[in-house]
């Protein structure tokens, strides 16, 4: 059976997984994680996947790869997933209504894009039109991926001489990570990945999927918000981040001239903020530290509201039902005291997402980051 090599070439970081499939379990045999090289995505939002090329080939030699199945999980602004409920028919009528359906949300020409689609689950019957005659739905996720995108992945595979299997997206990937190992039937569960430059959200009412969000904010502006907008040094940023907990503990040592004062408006909602902070915070804090950790806890509410606005469109959709879980994970996941921000914030248990399957194979910083990557490689026949 031919190995199974999962590939998602993120904007920070690039994660390659290998293992091979049994009874509809991927059996992990190694992975890598390396830098996404600059250029790769441009501030232009072009895309140049081929300068992966060397990385990728060095890193598959690192794990003793020559031949297998790429899988390929796009993770990109650029992929457009809509939900429609569409009519029970054939899969070639499906595929010219979704066509149909997909003209009407595409920003430019159809011919520009693949488009795919995945039946999710089965509607109760409904009318059609004025008539009695009733018809049954199904709850269709259409998904249209640029053709600039797949295609650089196709000559990428010619490249590596490894035989390209499919090419899914985020969300359908991570479904049916998430659908193996961690839904419930009765459970509602928001998975919340808190990448280098976005935070993509996706949302399931037991076991189904619901819908994804994906917000233009990520850890990367926060911190650089921080160091070049504010002012802060990098060294204490990264320690309010990911290592400061809240509790007492010993003040960061600066040289006098290092200490940082802001000039804002001191609104009363800022006035708030910082006394909270205070209160929370260790009493001997620098004046500057004080700042810090206030303009740490906005830069939070500001991916917290992405979150409530997922949440709130649940309850909005979903009359009399609730969000009963948050996960996090990716990159951001153990921003310090982060997941306990959002649980006092929204009233919803939140923890970080735990590794339920690969404890032994791998380690606790890059579980989060895999999951795309590994669902690629779940499902389907080699």
């Amino acid at each position: 059976m031919p190995r199974r090599i999962g590939l998602e070439i993120g904007t920070a970081k690039t994660k390659l997984v290998v293992g091979n499939t049994y009874r509809n379990e991927f059996k992990l045999s190694s992975y890598e994680v390396f830098d996404t090289l600059d250029g790769v995505y441009t501030i232009d939002e072009d895309i140049d996947l081929l300068r992966m090329e060397t990385p990728i080939r060095e890193a598959m030699g690192r794990l003793s790869v020559k031949s297998g199945e790429l899988y390929v999980t796009i993770n990109n602004e650029k992929v457009i997933i809509r939900t429609r409920e569409l009519p029970r028919v054939a899969p070639k009528e499906m595929l010219d209504i979704v066509r149909f359906e997909a003209e009407s949300f595409l920003p430019y020409d159809i011919d520009a894009f693949y488009i795919d689609y995945k039946v999710l689950d089965e509607v109760d019957e409904k009318e059609i039109g004025n008539s009695e005659e009733k018809q049954v739905f199904f709850n269709v996720m259409i998904i249209a991926a640029p053709k600039e995108v797949v295609d650089q992945y196709i000559e990428l595979a010619l490249r590596l001489k490894l035989k390209l299997k499919t090419v899914t997206v985020y969300t359908e990937a991570a479904t049916k990570y998430f659908g193996k190992h961690y839904l419930e039937e009765n459970k509602n569960t928001l998975f919340v990945d808190i990448g280098n430059k976005f935070t993509n959200m996706t949302m399931y009412e037991g076991c189904n999927y619901f819908a994804n969000i994906k917000t233009e904010r990520g850890i990367h502006g926060m911190y650089e918000r921080l160091v070049d907008h504010h002012g802060f040094n990098e060294h204490d940023v990264k320690y309010y981040m990911y290592n400061y907990t809240g509790e007492i503990g010993e003040p960061i040592r600066r040289d006098k001239e290092e200490t940082v004062s802001l000039n804002e408006d001191n609104s009363l909602k800022d006035l708030q903020m910082k006394l909270q902070s205070i209160q929370k915070a260790n009493s001997n804090l620098s004046e500057a530290d004080t700042d810090l950790l206030s303009l740490r806890n906005r830069e939070y509410d500001s991916i917290i509201n992405e979150v409530n606005r997922m949440v709130e469109f649940f309850k909005t959709r979903k009359y009399g039902t609730f969000v009963d879980q948050i996960y996090i994970f990716g990159g951001g996941a153990y921003l310090s005291d982060f997941s306990d921000a959002v649980h006092d914030t929204l009233g919803v248990p939140c923890e970080i997402l735990p590794n339920k399957s690969y404890t032994d194979s791998i380690d606790k910083e890059n579980y989060e980051l895999m999951i795309p990557s590994i669902g690629a490689c779940l499902g389907g026949k080699s």
